[in-house]
Order: structure tokens, then C-alpha cells, then sequence
């Protein structure tokens, strides 16, 4: 009996809680309210401002839509382009399991390693060449800064 008591007691409680509330709100809303008057041709600019805001947001949207379509059109063509590239793996290796394995000769596969080493030894004095040409214009603008604290 005593539960019920309280359970009567908690609903009218918040009964009283939302009136207050929307009662709260309504005042809040009035006292927020502000009103100004605007003459008519600043009222006119002010229309043709929101119009033109509404518009801009239009073509965003417009703009936004376009590009979700052409994404899900490149995520198709990607998936497409997937699975073209799983079909052409597996046909590389069923070819390579159908033709016959060749062994090379040692003498071709030590040129092979020696064309490749050569290769290698171009690549670093290219690099290094490079690195030269660096410390040559690091040289040359020291020497220009040197000769403007000469002529400060």
C-alpha cells in the first residue's frame, strides 16, 4: 500500500515537472525574443541575401550528391578493375605451372649478377654526382652571403 502511495505521488511530481518546464520554456522564449525594425530596402537586401545564401547551399548540395555518385561509380570500376587483376594472376600462374621450369647456366646467371652490379655502381655515382652538385651550390651561396656581411 505503501509502494502505491509513493508511486501516485512520484507521477504527480513529474506531471508538475513538465508543466513547469513548458511553462519555463514559453517565458524563456518570450524573454529571448528581440524585434527590430528594418526599413524597407534594407529588408529587400536582407531577402536577397538569404535567397542567395539558399542558393549557394542548393549548389553545394548539387555538388555534394554529384561527387557521391561519381565515388560509388569509381568504387565500381576499382572492383571491376580487382577482380580483372585476381583473373590475370591466377592465368599467370596456371601458365607458369603448364610450362616446363628452364634452368639457366651458371656463366649466364653470373653475367646477369654482374650486368646488375654494374648498374648498381652507375646508380650510386649518379647520386653521388648529385651530392657534389649540392655542395657545390652550398659553397656558392656561402661565398654570396659572405660578400653581403662584406657589404653591410
Amino acid at each position: 500500500m505503501g509502494g502505491l502511495i509513493a508511486n501516485l505521488q512520484i507521477k504527480k511530481f513529474s506531471k508538475n515537472l513538465a508543466k513547469n518546464k513548458k511553462m519555463a520554456k514559453k517565458t524563456s522564449q518570450s524573454e529571448n525574443l528581440i524585434h527590430v525594425k528594418l526599413e524597407y530596402p534594407e529588408a529587400v537586401q536582407s531577402k536577397k541575401d538569404i535567397l542567395s545564401t539558399q542558393k549557394d547551399l542548393i549548389e553545394v548540395l548539387k555538388s555534394i550528391k554529384r561527387y557521391h555518385l561519381i565515388r560509388k561509380e569509381e568504387l565500381k570500376l576499382k572492383e571491376i578493375i580487382l577482380k580483372k587483376i585476381r583473373e590475370l594472376k591466377t592465368s599467370m600462374t596456371k601458365l607458369n605451372q603448364t610450362f616446363p621450369s628452364i634452368k639457366l647456366p651458371k656463366i649466364i646467371t653470373h653475367e646477369s649478377e654482374y650486368d646488375e652490379k654494374k648498374e648498381t655502381i652507375k646508380k650510386i655515382k649518379e647520386i653521388s654526382g648529385k651530392d657534389l652538385k649540392q655542395n657545390d651550390l652550398e659553397r656558392e651561396l656561402a661565398d654570396i652571403q659572405k660578400k653581403l656581411k662584406a657589404l653591410e
